[in-house]
């Protein structure tokens, strides 16, 4: 008997579209919120966003006469700081973002590592500037859309006007804006869905056949810094048939069901509902294609190949998306 091979070839097409990005109060000095320019896209391999920033620093007014008149800090990351971020003191070159509890302030010595603001006496203007150099490389996981790194500070302040020292760490104290573009990455993974030789299998015989002969599984791995939309159409409304061959004459046909996020797609209900994806981050996530085989290969007109084409359209989203985003699998 010439073998007949039913098989699915499964396209992926990728969109891509582009999305849209406080002052912290201390109690001894406040910072105003710095924001990175451009888009940042965590897929692109040249896309680390380098840039020089101006942060403004203020210390309350006086009270009783009492001021600020010295700061020294660094930056402690939070659990959720990417660890590839870094923020360096631009006038000395020293990095000022370091993992708790981060070293110990000396404000008697001048230290590259740490900030030091010295605003004067309490007569003196409340305001002072520093720059830093903040580096987010490609790869960070960050999630699409206006994304705020909120950024612990470690402090020693001396008082004038006779008020006392102090030291502490103050939650969210700065808070650096990135606005991190809706991309993604997509790809089938696995062999392919190819069911082999079933010209001996019979339709009667599929209920006890095992899944290893009438059911192949496939993954369409998806990567992606925001919420995406998935959508799925079959060519031959999920029959397979050979080239030439009639979708509309029994024996030229093969129809099977598909399962793919949560639906069962057959030719008597073939249309997929697109499904709004909760974003799958760098590391991606795989979403299961699995068809079974309605019938068998018996009785069907011998050919080498009966095969139907799975289109999957997985398309990034603005943020926040027009419908509410599920967990996909």
């Amino acid at each position: 008997m010439t073998p007949r091979r039913p098989r699915l070839l499964l396209g992926l097409v990728a969109g891509a579209s582009l999305l849209a990005g406080g002052s912290a109060m201390a109690q001894c000095v406040t910072f105003d919120p710095v924001v990175l320019s451009g888009n940042f896209d965590p897929f692109n391999p040249s896309g680390t966003t380098v840039q020089t920033l101006t942060i403004t620093a203020h210390r309350p007014p006086a009270v009783g006469g009492k001021k600020t008149q010295e700061v020294n800090f660094i930056y402690l990351r939070r659990p959720d700081t990417p660890s590839s971020l870094t923020i360096i003191q631009t006038a000395t070159g020293g990095p000022i973002l370091e993992n708790p509890p981060g070293h110990i302030l000396d404000p008697n010595n001048t230290n590259p590592n740490e900030v030091e603001l010295n605003f004067g006496g309490v007569g003196q203007p409340d305001v002072q500037t520093f720059t830093v150099t903040v580096t987010v490389p490609s790869g960070a996981d960050l999630p699409a859309g206006t994304t705020d790194l909120y950024l612990d500070l470690k402090y020693y302040c001396k008082g004038t006007g006779g008020a006392a020292g102090d030291t502490g760490v103050i939650p969210n104290s700065l808070d650096v804006r990135i606005n991190v573009l809706s991309a993604l990455q997509a790809s089938f993974v696995g062999p392919a869905l190819d069911f082999g030789e079933i010209g001996n299998l019979t339709t009667a015989a599929l209920p006890a056949t095992p899944n290893s002969v009438k059911q192949r599984t496939g993954n369409v791995r998806v990567a992606s810094s925001g919420p995406y939309s998935v959508a799925l159409t079959s060519q031959n409304q999920f029959r397979m048939t050979y080239p030439g061959g009639s979708l509309a004459t029994t024996n030229q046909r093969i129809p099977y069901v598909l399962d793919f996020l949560g639906q069962s797609k057959t030719t008597a209900s073939p249309t997929f509902a697109t499904v709004t994806c909760q974003r799958a981050g760098l590391t991606g996530q795989y979403l299961a294609v699995t068809p079974t085989l309605l019938e068998g290969g018996a009785g069907k007109v011998p050919a080498p190949n009966y095969q139907d084409i799975l289109t999957v359209t997985i398309t990034p989203l603005a943020v926040p998306p027009a419908s509410a985003p599920v967990a996909c699998m």
